[in-house]
């Protein structure tokens, strides 16, 4: 066999000798490099999903470009994989729609370059997938090689949310305070350790064992917010509303006190249990406030006294009232993107959580005669932080038509048919990546829909366009009752008085579109 590419780029070479791996183990993110036709094309990304028959997987090239012509998504159902994580698939077709042509898909094994063998083979922590693709209009078949790691990164959540574990200087673990603070006042405020404190009351329903519980405090005469934050906090004035000396902030070299983030969410969601001072809940003065701010790798503080719109990639603030009963709320807080900073790679958050919307502010309530005079200060306690990420389905075109889903299910009264319309899908979510699979064997068209937390989470979303002529007995079911379905989770299908449910666990759901096996 003749050469196949003209170098090889280094890369990763996974070895077919494996240890067993299941669906569940492999589906992912996977980062690294391809070469096509002998040109090498770094730092890309495919996707592996879970198949919809049992033992498959779902394979993702996105955004596919070969001598500068766009091919689109290569998306590829339904490959079976062994047990060592070894794919086959034989010449599968595609019709791509950019080039108004059907492409013949093979995974390669066993394919000698240069006296190294090829083996599109994937493990938990490698992946190396090698394609080859034909289209009349390409002259010469395509030959495509991925080598790339599993992103296993932890940069798309919030770092301990529910403030657990033990707190260390009187901080938990990703979350800091006066005890840590800089600055010049730095020795004043340094031992307000009870400004930010451990609680064991938790929101409702909540099955962990903690909160935390920020107050405010009297500082040589002048009101100090209760201020927690995943950067540092500066403490270099008494003037609390001296901004320029008094911040929060996030820097790069700043080790230990930014928090890196590469995610682009849609909301940032709290438990909050606000109690301002006079417990006055129509009282303007009594706002706590929140602020989480996605940048670039650049410095940036809060508040700001300067022009940081080149660095702020996106953000969620709020100032928000206590309930009437003082009670706990549960609180969310869409994110805000900058048009200008679309293509910038976010880098660190800087989220910021203050007993008042004004530095110093809040409302005074005192107890007791001028010699025993007791202060009582604003307290807020927070629980289960996080970061939501929309991954389902905002609309699905075939042309001009709009399809209705019942369920995750949509129904059209043609036979199938993949080149015969243009199909166009849209997810609801900032970050929501949608990727339609065409399975001619099924004769449906599948919709999986998947935001910049895959990697960390597993989660997605799976719609299915059945046929007139579709054939889904063997498919796995579609679980209409969950939006987003982890990868690689197990469902067991029950028949209860003759009507099919499906059991996750403890938990039975109702099906829609799923035919009896």
């Amino acid at each position: 066999m003749k050469k196949i590419f003209v170098s090889i780029i280094a890369g990763l070479m996974v070895s077919a000798e494996l240890m067993a791996v299941s669906v569940k183990d492999i589906c992912g993110q996977y980062d690294g490099n391809l070469n096509i036709g002998g040109t090498p094309y770094p730092d890309k990304s495919v996707y592996l999903l879970p198949g919809v028959v049992d033992g498959t997987v779902t394979f993702v090239l996105p955004d596919f470009i070969f001598n500068a012509g766009k091919l689109g998504n290569i998306v590829l159902p339904n490959i079976p994989m062994d047990a060592n994580g070894k794919l086959t698939l034989e010449n599968a077709t595609l019709y791509l729609d950019s080039i108004s042509e059907r492409a013949t898909i093979t995974i390669l094994n066993g394919l000698e370059d240069g006296g190294t063998v090829y083996n599109s083979v994937i493990s938990t922590t490698e992946a190396q997938v090698l394609l080859s693709i034909e289209a009349q209009s390409l002259l010469e078949p395509i030959l495509v090689l991925f080598n790339g790691a599993a992103a296993k990164s932890n940069n798309y959540a919030v770092a301990n949310g529910g403030f657990e574990g033990a707190w260390t200087n009187n901080e938990p673990q990703g979350w800091h305070s006066f005890s840590s603070a800089t600055g010049t006042m730095v020795d004043f405020v340094k031992n307000n350790s009870y400004q930010f404190i451990q609680s064991s009351e938790v929101r409702p329903g909540s099955k962990e064992a903690h909160s935390a519980m920020l107050s405010s405090n009297m500082l040589l005469g002048v009101k100090a917010n209760g201020n927690c934050t995943n950067g540092q906090i500066n403490a270099g004035s008494t003037t609390a509303s001296d901004g320029a000396n008094n911040y929060n902030f996030s820097a790069p070299e700043n080790t230990g006190f930014n928090t890196p983030f590469n995610g682009r969410p849609d909301s940032l969601v709290f438990w909050a249990k606000y109690l301002p001072a006079d417990r006055n809940a129509a009282n303007e003065v009594n706002k706590a406030r929140v602020s989480s701010v996605i940048t670039t790798a650049d410095r940036y503080q809060d508040p700001e006294v300067e022009d940081y719109s080149n660095v702020k990639i996106g953000h969620a603030t709020l100032n928000y009232a206590a309930t009437s009963a003082m009670g706990w709320q549960r609180i969310a807080v869409p994110f805000e993107y900058a048009e200008t900073n679309k293509a910038k790679q976010p880098a660190y958050i800087l989220t910021t959580f203050t007993t008042n919307m004004v530095p110093g502010g809040g409302s005074s309530y005192s107890t007791g005669g001028s010699f025993s005079k007791t202060n009582v200060l604003d307290t807020l306690l927070l629980d289960d932080v996080e970061m939501v990420y929309n991954r389902n389905l905002q609309s699905f075109k075939r042309d001009a038509e709009v399809l209705n889903f019942a369920g995750h299910v949509a129904t059209i009264a043609d036979n199938y048919c993949d080149d015969c319309a243009k199909y166009a899908a849209e997810g609801n979510g900032v970050s929501a990546q949608t990727f339609i699979a065409f399975d001619a064997t099924h004769q449906c068209v599948f919709i999986y829909v998947i935001a910049d937390d895959y990697a960390q989470t597993g989660e997605y979303s799976l719609y299915r366009v059945d046929f007139a002529d579709s054939v889904t007995d063997d498919l796995l079911p579609l679980n209409s009752a969950v939006e987003n379905v982890s990868a690689g989770q197990s469902f067991e299908k029950v028949i209860i008085n003759g009507q099919l449910f499906i059991r996750r666990g403890d938990t039975l759901f109702n099906i829609t579109g799923a035919r009896l096996q």
